[in-house]
C-alpha cells in the first residue's frame, strides 16, 4: 500500500470520528498523520518494516500499530468499526459543498437524515427550512448540487473507462469465434466523461457471452444486433455485432457522434455496408475523419477542403510545465519527479509548487522560493549531461482581488508563473472575469492556469467572459493552460480552437502531484486532440531552445 493510500484511509477515520462528535484532538491526530506520511521521502511500509515509524513527529505508538494494520490488511479495526457504526449513506453527506462534519452530524441526530436521497426528501418537503444554520442560501445550493450530483451518477471519467474498456477489448480479441473487435462511442471519440462502454464485434454472440454473461439481446438500427448489459461494477456495456463484411460501417454508425453522422447522411447519403471504416469517406472523397473529431464541429466540412489539421500526438511533447514536490502538496522530491520527468523522455521539466497564501497546500513562504531555486540550480548541474532542464516555476495564487500572491520581485526570479485560482470558487461571470483580467495584466504571468477551476463530475467551474479572456491572453502574450489532470481537463477542448485562432498558444500541464501523475498528459493530449490542436500551437511541444526564446521574447515584450 502506497504512502497516499495509507493518508487516505487515515483521513477517512478521522471524518468519520468527527461525524461521530469525538474528540477533536483525536480527529487532529489522524489528520496530522495522515499529513506527515505524504510527507515522507520513503514508503511508510518501509518504517514500518524498520520500526521507526514513531520516529514520524505526530505519529505515536497507537496510531503506528494502525498505520501497520492498514499496510497489513488494507484496513483498521477502528475504521471497521466506525463503518459499521455510522450509516453508509453518511460520508457521502460530506462531498456536497456547504456540509461539513458538524452539519451532518446535525442533519442526522436532528432530522434522520444519512443518505443524498434523506437530503433532498428533507429540502423538497421543507423539513430544512426552520433549521438552525440551514438558509435560503444554503437549501439552494444544497438542491444544485444535489441535481448535480444526480446527473453525474450515471457518468464516468475516460480515464476511469478507458483502461478497462481496453483491456475488455483485448480479452474479447482472444476469443475463439471473434473474428474482429474495436471500442466505439463516445470512449472511442475520447469525451472526457461517458455514460457506457461500447464495442463492435465481428463473431458471435456466444463467443462474447462467454467473456461478458448475461447479456441482452435486441435488434439494432442498422442490421445488426445489440447486447446490452454492464460491467461487474454496474456500468453499462453495449456490443454492437455485426458481420466482417459490414463491420466498418457498424463501427462508423456506433462511433458517432449522432450529429456528425446525421450530418454526413444529410450531405452524402447513408453508407452503405463495408468492412473498412475509412471507404465510407473515400466513397465521397474526403481523407479519413479522426473519431475525435466527429462532434459537428466543422469537421465535415474541413474534410472536405482538405483543411483538417494535423492533430497533436503525445509524442509531440517536449516537456511538462506545472509540477509540484514536496516543497508544496506533492509527494514525490523535486529530484525524483526530474528523474521521473528525465526517464520519460523530456527533455525539461518545470515545478509549479503552490505560492505562500495556499496553506492548506503548504505553499512555499519567499524564504523557501529561494531554497528551491537553490536546488534547482544544483540539480541542472547534475542533469545537465542528461539532457534535461529543470525550470523554476510556480503556481501562484490568483487573489480574491485579481493581484497575485508573490510581490513582483519574487515573480521575476522565476523562469514563468502559473497563475491560478483556488479560493472563493463561487463567483458569477463578472467577478470571475474581471479577477482573471485583473491578473493576465501583470506582466510576470505567462499561463493561466486551469482558467475555469471545474472539477469533472464534482463541481462546475465558474463562468467566465471567454471572448474577453482569450483577447487578453493574446493581448498580454499568456498561454492557456489544458490542465491534464483527468478531474480537470480545463481549459475545456471546446474552447481550444478559439483560443488558437486568437494566436494564444496551449500547455498541457499534467498537475502532476507524484510521479505517476506525470503520466496524466495522456489525457490532455486526448482532450487537445478534441480541440483541434497541433504541434505548433502547443507551447510544451517546442524544443527547450524555442520554448526559451518564446519566453525571454515575452518577457520583454511585456515589460513595462
Amino acid at each position: 500500500m502506497e504512502n497516499r493510500d495509507v493518508a487516505r484511509l487515515l483521513r477517512e477515520t478521522a471524518r468519520l470520528l468527527e461525524l461521530r462528535g469525538e474528540n477533536p484532538f483525536r480527529v487532529r491526530a489522524y489528520e496530522q498523520a495522515a499529513e506527515a506520511i505524504e510527507q515522507l521521502d520513503e514508503p511508510v511500509a518501509e518504517r514500518v518494516r524498520q520500526g521507526t515509524l514513531t520516529e514520524v513527529p505526530g505519529i505515536g505508538r497507537g496510531l503506528a500499530a494502525q498505520i501497520q494494520e492498514l499496510i497489513e490488511r488494507g484496513t483498521s479495526e477502528v475504521l471497521e468499526r466506525l463503518r459499521k457504526e455510522l450509516p453508509p449513506g453518511l460520508p457521502e453527506l460530506l462531498t456536497l459543498k456547504g456540509l461539513g462534519p458538524q452539519r451532518v452530524r446535525q442533519l442526522w441526530q436532528t432530522l434522520g437524515i444519512a443518505s443524498l436521497d434523506d437530503l433532498e426528501a428533507a429540502l423538497r418537503d421543507g423539513r430544512l427550512n426552520q433549521l438552525k444554520g440551514f438558509g435560503p442560501r444554503l437549501r439552494e445550493q444544497l438542491l444544485h448540487a444535489l441535481s448535480l450530483r444526480r446527473r453525474y451518477r450515471t457518468l464516468r471519467l475516460l480515464a476511469q473507462v478507458l483502461p478497462e474498456a481496453e483491456a475488455l477489448r483485448e480479452r474479447l480479441r482472444q476469443q475463439p469465434g471473434v473474428i474482429r473487435v474495436e471500442l466505439a462511442g463516445a470512449v472511442r471519440r475520447l469525451m472526457e466523461v461517458v455514460d457506457r462502454v461500447e464495442l463492435v464485434v465481428a463473431g458471435s454472440a456466444e463467443a462474447v457471452q462467454q467473456v461478458l454473461p448475461q447479456l441482452r439481446q435486441q435488434s439494432g438500427l442498422h442490421g445488426e444486433m445489440l447486447l446490452e448489459g454492464a460491467l461487474p461494477d454496474d456500468f453499462p456495456v453495449r456490443v454492437a455485432l455485426t458481420t466482417p463484411d459490414a463491420f466498418g460501417t457498424v463501427l462508423w454508425w456506433h462511433t458517432g457522434s449522432e450529429a456528425h453522422c446525421r450530418t454526413f447522411v444529410r450531405t452524402y447519403g447513408a453508407p452503405e455496408p463495408c468492412p473498412e471504416e475509412a471507404t465510407i469517406y473515400e466513397r465521397v472523397g474526403l481523407p479519413f475523419i479522426p473519431p475525435e473529431l466527429r462532434e459537428d464541429r466543422g469537421e465535415l466540412e474541413a474534410a472536405a477542403h482538405h483543411a483538417l489539421p494535423a492533430l497533436i500526438e503525445l509524442k509531440d511533447l517536449r516537456g511538462v510545465l506545472h509540477n509540484h514536490s514536496t516543497y508544496s502538496d506533492g509527494r514525490n522530491s523535486l529530484r525524483e519527479m526530474a528523474e521521473a520527468a528525465c526517464n520519460r523522455g523530456f527533455r525539461y521539466f518545470g515545478t509549479g509548487d503552490h505560492s505562500q497564501s495556499l496553506t492548506i497546500a503548504r505553499g512555499l513562504s519567499i524564504a523557501e522560493v529561494r531554497r528551491q531555486q537553490e536546488e534547482i540550480r544544483a540539480l541542472n548541474e547534475q542533469f545537465a549531461a542528461r539532457g534535461l532542464r529543470i525550470l523554476s516555476g510556480t503556481e501562484c495564487d490568483i487573489l480574491p482581488d485579481g493581484s497575485l500572491d508573490y510581490p513582483d520581485d519574487v515573480l521575476a526570479g522565476f523562469d514563468y508563473v502559473v497563475a491560478s485560482v483556488h479560493t472563493r470558487l463561487n463567483m458569477d461571470e463578472k467577478t470571475a472575469t474581471e479577477r482573471i483580467l485583473r491578473a493576465l495584466r501583470n506582466p510576470h504571468v505567462t499561463i493561466l492556469g486551469h482558467p475555469t477551476g471545474r472539477l469533472l463530475l464534482r463541481r462546475e467551474g465558474y463562468p467566465l467572459d471567454w471572448s474577453r479572456i482569450i483577447d487578453a491572453c493574446a493581448t498580454y502574450r499568456v498561454a492557456i493552460e489544458l490542465n491534464a489532470n483527468p478531474y480537470r481537463l480545463d481549459i475545456d477542448w471546446r474552447r481550444i480552437r478559439d483560443a488558437t485562432a486568437a494566436g494564444v498558444p496551449i500547455v498541457i500541464n499534467p498537475d502532476a502531484h507524484a510521479i505517476d501523475e506525470l503520466d496524466h498528459v495522456r489525457w490532455g493530449v486526448a482532450a487537445a486532440r478534441k480541440g483541434w490542436l497541433t504541434p505548433d500551437a502547443c507551447l510544451n511541444a517546442r524544443d527547450l531552445d524555442e520554448l526559451l526564446a518564446w519566453l525571454h521574447q515575452r518577457r520583454q515584450s511585456v515589460q513595462p
